[in-house]
C-alpha cells in the first residue's frame, strides 16, 4: 500500500474531509492533498501526526501481510475500475494472509477498520472474514467487526455468476449472521 492510500484509507474509515484533518492537524489542505495524491511525500513524523489525527497510529509489525485497512481500499478500488474479479481475488489473499498468521498478528491486521468499499456486500465480507479468523485463534475482534451491518437480503460472495446459495455447502457463521453466502471451501485455500 502507498503512503498516499494509506493515509486517505485511514481519514475515509473514520469519515474526516481533508479540511478537517488539515485543520486539526496544523498542516494545508493542500499539503493533505498533495499526498493522498501522491505529489507529495511526507517525512515520517509528519505522516503519524496526520495518521493521529485521523484516528491511526503508524506502527511496525513484522509482517508482510495485507491489514483490513489495504484489503478495503484495494477492493474498493478494483470495483470502481469495473474488475469484481479483482475485488473477489483481493478479498480471498486478505482470506490467506489472516489465516498464514499469529493469533496477535491476526488482531494487528485487522485493528485498524477499512473504509467503506462502495458495496455492502463487501463491507459485510470484510467484517465476516475478520471475526471467522480471529475466532478461529481465539482472538479478540474489534470494534468495527462487531458493529457491522448485515445485509438485509442474504448474497453470494464469488466472482463467478454461475454459482448460487443452492450451490453453496456449509456456511460459516459469521457470514451466515451477516447475509454473506459463501462456501467454507472457499475459505480454505491458504
Amino acid at each position: 500500500m502507498t503512503i498516499a492510500t494509506l493515509s486517505e484509507a485511514a481519514r475515509l474509515s473514520r469519515g474526516v474531509s481533508q479540511s478537517a484533518l488539515a485543520e486539526k492537524s496544523g498542516h494545508h489542505a493542500a499539503n493533505i492533498s498533495a499526498i493522498e495524491s501522491g505529489r507529495r511525500v511526507p517525512r515520517v513524523d509528519t505522516l503519524d501526526r496526520i495518521l493521529r489525527t485521523s484516528g491511526a497510529r503508524l506502527t511496525i509489525s513484522p509482517t508482510l501481510r495485507t491489514t483490513a485497512l489495504e484489503a478495503g481500499a484495494e477492493i474498493r478500488r478494483a470495483l470502481r475500475n469495473g474488475d469484481p474479479s479483482q475485488a473477489f481475488r483481493t478479498w480471498l489473499a486478505f482470506s490467506d494472509d489472516l489465516a498464514a498468521e499469529t493469533p496477535t498478528h491476526r488482531v494487528v491486521l485487522t485493528a485498524f477498520p477499512p473504509q467503506s468499499t462502495g458495496d455492502a456486500l463487501y463491507d459485510a465480507a470484510l467484517a465476516a472474514l475478520a471475526e471467522y479468523r480471529l475466532t478461529e485463534a481465539s482472538a479478540p475482534l474489534p470494534d468495527w467487526v462487531v458493529s457491522a451491518p448485515e445485509l438485509p437480503q442474504p448474497r453470494v460472495l464469488t466472482d463467478s455468476q454461475y454459482v448460487s446459495a443452492s450451490d453453496l455447502g456449509v456456511v460459516p457463521e459469521p457470514f451466515r449472521r451477516r447475509g454473506v453466502l459463501i462456501d467454507v471451501e472457499s475459505l480454505r485455500s491458504a
